[in-house]
């Protein structure tokens, strides 16, 4: 498959301090890939320079086969880069349907019955069509995650970030969840996602990419870069016998 995203020895410093050192990865269209790693690894670092929210020090940013490394937010969101955050962000005074609006207007470019279409089918594949015209702030935890991800499918991703999306929700709604990203990624939209709960991860991704204190450990087949010793030792705290 076509590369859809490439990270070119990017590396992020505050002052003297290096939150992310040579990072290369690329991720193919419609492929799915997981991130890893201890808090403090520059994982949320490294989505916030593909979103654009901080920019690099140095290297690049291709997305399709444009260099988007000083491109702003709103520009790499039209392009086709959505995300979701770690701590949900709803326009907490406005309906469901109004928060997804704003997507598929800004984002997404469309307008008028073609805008409402679009957000009435995402609410529905994610299962918030009943609550459409309830107020955003007043939603439980798991349909805070799923208005996460209609905001970020109204804008037409063709790579979607994710930011721990599973964090916090009960086993359960961790499974609700997993079926969730599986039908996003059928529809041939690329992931990225960072994950503290690995079991949901591996579930969905192709690809595991293990981060440590900003550089990449591992890389690889989900199954062989939690077998790998370093991982292993830096993310579960096992040592080597």
């Amino acid at each position: 498959m076509p590369t859809i995203l490439t990270v070119e020895q990017v590396c992020k410093q505050f002052g003297s301090v290096i939150v992310a050192d040579d990072i290369n990865l690329t991720v193919a269209e419609g492929e799915a890939v997981g991130i890893i790693g201890p808090n403090g690894a520059g994982k949320t670092t490294l989505f916030n320079m593909i979103a654009g929210s901080i920019q690099p020090t140095s290297g690049r940013i291709i997305f399709g086969y444009r260099n988007i490394t000083k491109l702003r937010p709103p520009d790499r969101c039209r392009a086709g880069i959505g995300r979701s955050h770690q701590i949900p962000r709803p326009f907490s005074g406005i309906s469901v349907y109004e928060n997804t609006l704003v997507g598929a207007t800004f984002g997404g470019g469309r307008e008028g019955v073609d805008a409402k279409r679009r957000c009435i089918d995402i609410l529905d594949r994610l299962g918030l069509l009943a609550k459409a015209n309830q107020l955003a702030g007043s939603l439980g935890l798991l349909d805070r995650k799923r208005l996460e991800l209609a905001r970020a499918l109204a804008t037409e991703p063709r790579l979607l970030l994710l930011d721990e999306i599973a964090g916090g929700l009960t086993d359960e709604e961790v499974h609700q969840l997993i079926r969730i990203v599986t039908a996003i990624r059928a529809t041939g939209v690329a992931i990225l996602w960072i994950e503290h709960i690995v079991h949901a991860l591996i579930s969905v991704v192709d690809r595991l990419i293990a981060m440590h204190v900003g550089r990449l450990l591992a890389e690889g087949a989900p199954a062989a870069v939690m077998a790998n010793a370093e991982v292993q030792e830096v993310y579960l705290g096992i040592e080597e016998p």
